[in-house]
């Protein structure tokens, strides 16, 4: 798998718990930003307010590489290996959806994309996402800030799958490739079944031209992941 990868040119993740399907669906139609985002059922999720006062940088991309944990990823048709090497980055604490953020100190563009993918709808039996629990992730943070997309205000990461391109700029499969997240919600599982069985980009590209009625747009986000596939 590795190998193919590598030729041809995933994480997570992140995504929302929402407090119903339908705000964001609201919240993605009427954001500037060009985007819009996200667990398996859609329940309300226990929020806390978010502070009016200046964040500091989370900061936590650490200075040496290892090996952090694993999760499957999508890209070019196939699954792979995820292997985290480094906590995230965030230029803000708590991270934020609705936004996008700066690089790291060390970090330059092109950095690519992973597309965080949130189910939205209810059925989700029998389907197993790359990050199953909700906060809990290797080197992803517990929580984001949606303030920005009016989805309430702190909330926790939900379960998710993950997504990346391998002929995009800055893609590589090696290890501490730092990768800003980008996060859709997928509305039904019909839309789910067919990224589930094309596994790439183009995949998702052609749901979300379907319309609002099968995913959101890209949401941007200020969070930076760091990992390699294979």
């Amino acid at each position: 798998m590795y190998s193919s990868w590598k030729r041809a040119r995933v994480l997570v993740a992140v995504g929302l718990v929402l407090t119903a399907t339908a705000a964001l669906g609201i919240a993605c139609s009427d954001d500037d930003d060009g985007g819009s985002s996200p667990t398996a059922a859609a329940t309300k999720a226990a929020t806390t307010p978010a502070s009016n006062a200046t964040k500091p940088a989370a900061t936590g991309t650490g200075t040496a590489s290892a090996d952090l944990g694993e999760t499957p990823g999508w890209a070019g048709g196939q699954t792979g290996t995820v292997f985290y090497t480094k906590p995230f980055f965030c230029n803000t604490t708590p991270c934020e959806a609705g936004t996008a953020g700066m690089n790291p100190a060390g970090v330059t563009d092109p950095v690519p994309s992973v597309w965080v993918l949130v189910p939205l709808f209810t059925d989700t039996q029998g389907l197993t996402f790359h990050c199953n629990t909700a906060g809990k992730c290797p080197t992803h943070p517990a929580d984001l800030d949606v303030s920005r997309i009016g989805l309430g205000q702190v909330i926790p990461l939900p379960p998710h799958s993950h997504i990346i391109d391998p002929s995009e700029a800055g893609f590589s499969a090696a290890g501490e490739t730092p990768w800003k997240v980008v996060v859709v919600g997928i509305k039904t599982r019909a839309a789910w079944d067919q990224l589930e069985t094309g596994k790439s980009i183009e995949t998702l590209r052609k749901v979300q031209a379907e319309g609002e009625a099968s995913t959101t747009p890209d949401v941007p986000t200020n969070l930076i992941l760091f990992f390699g596939v294979r």
